[in-house]
């Protein structure tokens, strides 16, 4: 029995010992450029950095006529996946020697970084080191809001024969009461322009609130909605109500939106529970 363990843990041993050096020769079979694709991909570089670009590009679309025009369109050819990749390349070959491609290659298929950077783990246990200065920061932003802040007015649905969706209003007059706001008789947003819809929790209302990520088409139209209608209000119909009712302030870029207000969480899960709906 003792010899037949022995024979077993070198066995487990020799394992180890094979898989270990089949990795490194794998590894060291790879080029530089089969190195760095993978951090590109794992990075998520090309990714990110095209993304930086289509929410800088995205909003001028709407506002640029002429030779702008043609150069926001010579733009979007220079942010293509292929040409995002190609610029990367060339900067990785400058700025990198093969070597410290090697770390970050090494670095990103350890267990180290999926712990740091994907598993969520290592940025809660961050977080609660910090949880009296939050705590600290919020009790005095709270403090000022109740000193400085009128008490906002609890909007009252109002019923309206419309589907769902997001409308501008007709004829604004800020002088009219919420019951008497007409709105446009076709949605500027449907459902299908929604992406997701969830609960989130608001410090700020201290309640529940719904937020809202709008697709890519989505969120042009939503752009385009606020920026035609700032200083009137947008109304959001669910199942015949008006539920909310927000003044535009300035054309909001980005696709997201919210929708607040004096409701109970019953209530909201029933709104999200149709705002999924496509």
């Amino acid at each position: 029995m003792t010899n037949n363990r022995i024979i077993t843990k070198k066995m487990k041993f020799i394992l180890i010992v094979l898989i270990l050096i089949t990795t490194s020769f794998f590894s060291f079979g790879q080029s530089r450029q089969e190195k760095t694709d993978t951090i590109f991909r794992k990075l998520k570089l090309n990714e990110n950095q095209k993304m930086i670009y289509e929410f800088q590009i995205e909003p001028l679309k709407y506002q640029v006529s002429g030779n702008d025009s043609i150069k926001i369109v010579e733009l979007e050819k220079k942010i293509s996946d292929d040409e995002v990749v190609r610029r990367l390349n060339i900067a990785f070959n400058e700025a990198l020697s093969d070597e410290e491609v090697n770390d970050i290659y090494y670095f990103i298929q350890s267990s180290a970084f999926e712990k740091f950077f994907n598993s969520g783990e290592t940025n809660k246990i961050i977080a609660s080191k910090f949880k009296d200065i939050d705590k600290e920061i919020e009790e005095i932003t709270n403090s000022i809001n109740e000193i400085n802040e009128k008490p906002a007015k609890i909007f009252e649905p109002v019923p309206v024969d419309r589907e769902n969706g997001f409308y501008a209003t007709v004829d604004y007059n800020f002088s009219e009461t919420d019951k008497d706001i007409k709105l446009e008789d076709k949605p500027a947003l449907t459902l299908k322009d929604i992406l997701e819809a969830k609960k989130v929790y608001s410090s700020y209302n201290d309640r529940s609130e719904i937020s809202i990520v709008f697709t890519k088409e989505g969120a042009k139209k939503f752009y385009l909605l606020t920026k035609k209608n700032i200083g009137k209000p947008v109304a959001i119909v669910i199942e015949k109500h008006i539920v909310s009712m927000p003044i535009v302030n300035s054309e909001i870029v980005g696709g997201k939106a919210s929708i607040s207000g004096d409701f109970s969480e019953e209530e909201i899960d029933k709104m999200i529970e149709i705002l999924q709906e496509k």
